[in-house]
């Protein structure tokens, strides 16, 4: 029934004195017998254009009088719940994808629903949180962006470089969220950012070309299947532009493909700003009213930033720039998920409404985080067994580097409820008194500008948050780890006031090295910097953004009284205070690394945790080298000198050219950004515990001279496995095991709409272990079209015992064995020779088989 239709039906039930039949209608939106699309049209029917509009932000406020709640739309769940409070914390989404275990994956996003319910029920359905992106009913995960070039800096929040293992791990990550109840969604989940949004440090201006053969192969079909098979409630659009049209008002993106191609059935949002971008970015239109007018008109239901789509909107209504009917297509995608959330029903009717906030963070979880993270780990390298390590013959270990005494958890992380394990930790843990464990606190001997941060900051940071310009009043405080405010390239934070606004931190500041150092101020608009209450920066008149640098000795292991203090009177904030430690010779090179020399001479063997964390790549940071840093190549090669038996564990969340740590240590693991278990999984792998079977949802290149520039797209011209054709360090789905598996009678069966690939694995070592075995596919030559040179299209993880064999089976769907026809502007499925390989990575083919499909 239409809009006017439903108008029509309420007047004649009072006009012909109906009563009963008003009565019904007057309160059908909040029958919940009654059909959704119904309820919907219902209660679009009741509300101004207003109200309607009001609906169509992130922090939409309640309707009184039609008993509506506030709802504030977004969070973020992409390896846990974020907000508000503490829940469990898994492994980084590039981890879970190391897993190829899309069964896990929705156990693990199961998991963060049933917390997310949880909390949402201890709040009284919400009611009792206030704070913008703190909601936990809609998330905005998960990130199904292709990671096509090692340096985007938000690599570790996607799935890989496959657009078929995106998809799956992505669909079941939707699955899991948005739960199974056929009447209720348990949680909104958002696949984003659509469509191509692989750039950081121009991301809000970004255009990439990009043909619709590559859109429709490789960067669309995660998206996609995440809509037909995970039938996802909402997409969120990427800031960028793609073929000169940004994505946040692209009506071929968001109607053509979106719904009248793949039948897309939620609501569309945008990233956060991105349509007051296209006036102050992008440029495309001139006023908020022309952006709110196209935006909503190419099927943008929602905005977040309670910007243009509140009085623009309104403008635009009152000038017959926009439509009602543009008005209520919008809020009906967005009142058709409140509704089918279950906010317009009593808490009896809605199975998610039992979920007990106690699941939050208990035993069970916490074991699937150590699940999750013993399966991501990833072996890269163990010459000669040297892993796993045997207790029993081992008297001492050196544990060193960055990342060994801390949890790196990655962007958009949560806090876990229960203490989270590190590395250092979970191995003291495992050796108990059976072994010396010596552990060597993280001492750089950069040359360069670097953050300030961890040690050097030992207590932390009182940070406090004024809602003006003049650090008056009475501020919002909160404990930071460092100086390094720029919100418009970090994640939504509803702590954070608005501009104009200004900040004040204070903390010991404790160098590890003597001698003079220079501090690096960045700003938008003024700063000042005093150490020991000596004004060392004063730079406190507006600019727009510059660097402010002084000078000053300082001693090592002596406690300095920082304070920092900055103002933003502008549309752009920055603060970043950053030091350049002081230069000493070569000459004694492992002697500014602390205690670390020490210990890995007096120790059999060496535990170095090294790799990167959010200070190098995250939401507006992009990466420009693949290397480790500069001070952890030189820390390893100079106790390299000192013990070469040194264990490689990387924490990271992306790929990094190690190149000469694969050429001189004897093994590497990769641990990714493990979760709150991280450390005892990383331990039970080390010492034999677990047998690793993690593989790479990457290639790992060797540098980046290997690879196109970062702003091409064009995949054709050697990225990702399927058309890079040089040496790599580490193939894409690369791992290995401590045992070792066979392949055999391999055999391929056309069944009309699926093709079946069997074959026998068998496990010929003598410990247990999963292998991950992967099926690739090359399709027939295609006359005028670049082909892969082989992609994934089906996978699975099996475990084996010792010297079992087994027959595993895996069914392709035609459907999936596709190109791009661009002259019929569909897929189509070839006909002709198909080439299947089977095998252990895809540099790995183990059995190949040709058929004629």
């Amino acid at each position: 029934m239409s809009i006017k239709g439903i108008r029509k039906f309420l007047l004649a039930g009072v006009l012909c004195g109906a009563p009963c039949l008003f009565s019904y209608a007057q309160e059908l939106y909040k029958n919940a017998n009654a059909p959704v699309h119904e309820r919907v049209m219902d209660l679009i029917s009741r509300l101004t254009v207003e109200e309607k509009i009001s609906l169509l932000r992130a922090t939409s406020p309640g309707i009184p009088r039609l008993g509506i709640d506030k709802y504030y739309h977004g969070n973020e769940a992409l390896h846990g719940v974020v907000r508000p409070g503490r829940f469990t914390v898994f492994p980084q989404a590039i981890g879970l994808a190391a897993t190829w275990n899309p069964e896990l994956q929705k156990r693990i996003a199961t998991v963060i629903s049933d917390e997310a319910r949880a909390r949402w029920n201890e709040l009284d359905q919400g009611r009792n949180q206030k704070e913008q992106f703190s909601d936990v009913l809609t998330f905005w995960s998960p990130t199904v962006n292709m990671a096509r070039d090692p340096r985007w800096g938000r690599t570790p929040e996607t799935y890989g470089e496959d657009p078929f293992l995106s998809g799956v791990m992505g669909t079941a990550f939707v699955k899991g969220l948005q739960g199974d109840d056929p009447h209720y969604l348990k949680i909104v989940s958002t696949p984003k950012h659509f469509a191509a949004n692989n750039e950081e440090h121009n991301r809000f201006v970004c255009n990439p070309q990009i043909s619709e053969k590559q859109l429709r192969e490789y960067y669309f079909p995660a998206f996609e299947m995440c809509v037909k098979e995970g039938k996802a409630a909402s997409i969120m659009t990427a800031y960028n532009a793609l073929n000169n049209v940004p994505c946040t008002l692209n009506s071929w993106l968001l109607q053509k493909v979106l719904r009248r191609d793949w039948g897309f059935q939620g609501y569309v949002v945008s990233d956060c700003g991105g349509p007051s971008l296209l006036v102050n970015a992008h440029k495309y239109v001139k006023t908020k009213e022309a952006a709110a007018t196209l935006s909503i008109k190419a099927g943008l239901d929602l905005e977040c930033g309670d910007d243009v789509y509140d009085e623009y909107l309104l403008n635009a209504y009152k000038q017959y720039m926009a439509s009602e009917a543009d008005i209520d297509s919008a809020a009906y995608h967005v009142l058709t998920a409140r509704m089918k959330l279950g906010l317009f029903d009593g808490v009896e009717r809605n199975p998610y409404a039992k979920i007990s906030p106690s699941v939050i963070g208990s035993k069970e979880h916490q074991t699937v985080a150590l699940n999750a993270a013993r399966e991501c780990i990833v072996l890269l390298k163990n010459q000669k067994n040297m892993l796993p390590l045997n207790v029993k013959k081992l008297k001492s270990i050196a544990v060193v580097g960055i990342n060994a005494g801390k949890c790196e958890f990655g962007d958009y992380s949560g806090a876990p409820v229960v203490e989270p394990v590190s590395i250092l930790q979970g191995i003291k843990n495992r050796v108990g008194d059976k072994v010396k464990v010596v552990y060597a606190p993280w001492k750089s001997a950069v040359d360069g500008l670097e953050l300030i941060q961890g040690e050097n900051f030992p207590e932390g940071l009182r940070a406090e948050y004024f809602d003006n310009t003049r650090l008056e009043g009475t501020p919002k405080e909160r404990k930071e780890g460092w100086i390094n405010f720029e919100p418009a390239n970090q994640a939504p934070d509803p702590f954070l006031p608005k501009s104009p606004l200004s900040i004040r931190w204070t903390g010991k500041l404790r160098p590890t090295i003597s001698g003079r150092y220079t501090f690096s101020f960045t700003s938008d608009d003024g700063c000042r910097l005093r150490i020991n209450n000596e004004m060392l920066i004063d730079a406190w008149n507006g600019h727009s953004v510059s660097t402010d640098s002084a000078s000053i000795y300082l001693e090592a292991g002596k406690d300095y009284q920082l304070q920092a203090e900055y103002y933003d009177n502008r549309d752009y904030a920055i603060a970043k205070l950053q030091w350049k430690v002081p230069q000493i010779g070569k000459a004694t090179r492992l002697d500014l690394y602390g205690e670390a020399g020490k210990a890995v001479r007096e120790c059999e063997t060496v535990v170095a945790v090294m790799g990167i964390n959010k200070s190098i790549e995250r939401e507006g940071q992009d990466r420009y080298d693949i290397q480790l840093p500069a001070d952890q190549r030189e820390f390893l090669q100079e106790i390299y000198k000192v013990n070469p038996n040194i264990i490689l564990v990387l924490v990271a969340g992306s790929s990094l050219a190690v190149n000469w740590e694969n050429e001189h240590l004897p093994a590497i693991v990769n641990a990714w950004y493990p979760g709150e278990q991280g450390g005892t999984a990383v331990a039970e792998v080390l010492f034999g515990d677990y047998n690793p079977a993690g593989r790479l949802p990457l290639t790992y290149y060797k540098s980046l001279e290997q690879l196109p520039a970062f702003d091409d797209y064009d995949i054709t011209k050697g990225r990702t496995y399927q058309y890079f054709k040089k040496d790599v360090l580490y193939p894409f789905g690369y791992g290995l095991s401590y045992t070792t598996f066979k392949y055999s009678n391999l055999k391929v069966d056309d069944a009309g709409k699926t093709v079946n690939v069997s074959f026998t694995l068998k496990n010929t070592g003598k410990r247990a272990g999963d292998e991950v075995a992967q099926v690739y596919v090359r399709l027939p030559e295609i006359a005028g079209s670049t082909q892969a040179i082989r992609q994934l299209k089906g996978f699975r993880r099996v475990a084996l015992k010792a010297g079992e064999s087994r027959k595993v089976e895996i069914t392709l769907d035609k459907e999936q064995l596709r190109y791009w026809d661009e002259k019929q502007a569909c897929f189509v499925v070839p006909q002709g020779s198909f080439t299947f390989m089977v095998g252990a990575s895809s540099g790995d083919i183990r059995l190949e088989n040709t058929t004629n499909l």
